[in-house]
């Protein structure tokens, strides 16, 4: 059933209940749902809108592709209607002609191509303030606030408080250059420090995909406010960079699927580094090695590559499902994992419900029923580990508040 608003449509009262509600229009149900309306006003052609518009949401499609939308004939008002559970937290955005409509499986250079191509039809929700930085970004495009992703936060999703407005003292970000011998190329390190004075020398955090958390996620300030409350212990946190000559998603992806080179260059030619620039604790506990997607499956993978050198593991939405392109069979590190006697590591694995959807790479196989098999099996090898279910999709709104999470688990400070 359509929102009343829309079934007897009036658009300067549509207006101002988008306006009110600040983005989509909600009706919560007893049952526990939310029933969520998610609305685009076309204004450049309100009485006979020629360009389709769709919705990229991981609500509306639980595989992250985009969804089209039900033009109201006779309108400029689009709409796609979802029910949603009440902790809910996702991104959505509003693509206009979208390129990956009527496209199926496509290679990674064809995504990308296409990726950027949407990211210029691309509009956040006008009547929600709450945005994020697209990941168009990080591969040099200028996308102004109004082209970013709108964030959708129902009444029960869990709290991150770190992503809010404060005036925490600011931790200091410097910058080097690792030329990697196991890789062959470099990379620049970006390693944030507390404000705090502190003459313990401090934990290490190493996080992949450093430039999605600097830039996108918004990792610095979230570390102060939290560093600040007392909720995580001050620690130094290396935000790893894609490398200089990376042309894009192919070269993350032939880094991260388990590649012992790049499992090389974290734990012998980077951790060194980190110990040399920095006053770092050198004991493996207080090494937390952490990424997202294909950044928490090679950060495991490092793990277990080099025990006893890494002592705890952030896994976010970890692609355990991965294992198909290298032996035909998935979930490669799980059956390994299995296979081998348990290393001495400390798992925090968050997985978001909304990401059920089977996969192309992995026939059968989604990221969340992948996670909940790699939970059990370290579970039943005598792993420590704390897993979480979210009602999160595969997006870096899910990302940066399960790393805050996270690393406050691992590494908690007085006030937890």
């Amino acid at each position: 059933m359509v929102h009343p608003l829309l079934d007897d449509l009036d658009i300067a009262t549509l207006r101002a209940a988008l306006h009110e509600q600040g983005g989509p229009l909600l009706r919560p149900s007893d049952d526990g749902t939310v029933t969520v309306s998610f609305v685009w006003i076309d204004d450049s052609a309100p009485d006979s809108p020629t360009r389709p518009v769709s919705l990229q949401c991981g609500l509306a499609d639980h595989s992250g592709r985009s969804v089209a939308m039900t033009h109201l004939e006779g309108t400029g008002v689009w709409v796609h209607e979802v029910v949603a559970p009440s902790d809910a937290l996702v991104s959505y955005r509003f693509v206009v002609d979208d390129p990956f409509a009527g496209v199926g499986d496509t290679d990674v250079a064809e995504f990308q191509r296409l990726m950027l191509v949407a990211q210029q039809r691309s509009f956040a929700d006008p009547f929600n303030p709450e945005r994020i930085a697209p990941l168009a970004v990080l591969f040099g495009l200028t996308v102004p606030t109004e082209m970013w992703e709108s964030v959708l936060r129902l009444p029960d999703a869990p709290p991150a408080p770190w992503f809010e407005p404060h005036d925490a003292p600011q931790g200091r970000l410097t910058s080097f250059d690792l030329t990697s011998t196991a890789l062959g190329n470099t990379r620049t390190i970006t390693v944030y420090s507390p404000a705090v004075e502190s003459t313990e020398a401090l934990p290490v955090v190493v996080l992949l995909d450093g430039s999605s958390f600097i830039h996108i996620g918004g990792a610095p300030r979230a570390l102060d406010a939290a560093i600040h409350s007392g909720e995580l212990h001050p620690c130094h946190v290396a935000f790893v960079g894609e490398a200089h000559d990376a042309t894009g998603l192919a070269n993350r992806v032939e880094e991260l699927s388990c590649n012992p080179r790049h499992a090389e260059m974290l734990v012998h030619e980077l951790l060194p580094q980190l110990r040399q620039r920095y006053r770092v604790d050198p004991s493996p506990d207080a090494v937390v090695l952490g990424g997202a997607s294909l950044g928490g499956l090679a950060s495991t993978y490092t793990a277990l590559e080099h025990a006893p050198a890494i002592g705890k593991v952030l896994s976010i939405s970890g692609s355990y499902w991965y294992g198909s392109e290298r032996d035909q069979v998935p979930e490669w590190l799980t059956r390994r994992l299995a296979e081998e006697p348990a290393a001495p590591f400390h798992i925090h694995q968050q997985i978001g419900r909304l990401e059920d959807a089977p996969l192309a790479l992995s026939p059968g196989v989604s990221h969340l029923v992948a996670n909940r098999h790699f939970r059990d099996v370290a579970v039943a090898k005598g792993y420590r580990v704390r897993y979480i279910e979210d009602a999160t999709a595969h997006d870096v709104v899910a990302f940066r508040m399960a790393a805050m999470r996270g690393l406050i688990d691992l590494l908690p400070g007085a006030a937890v």
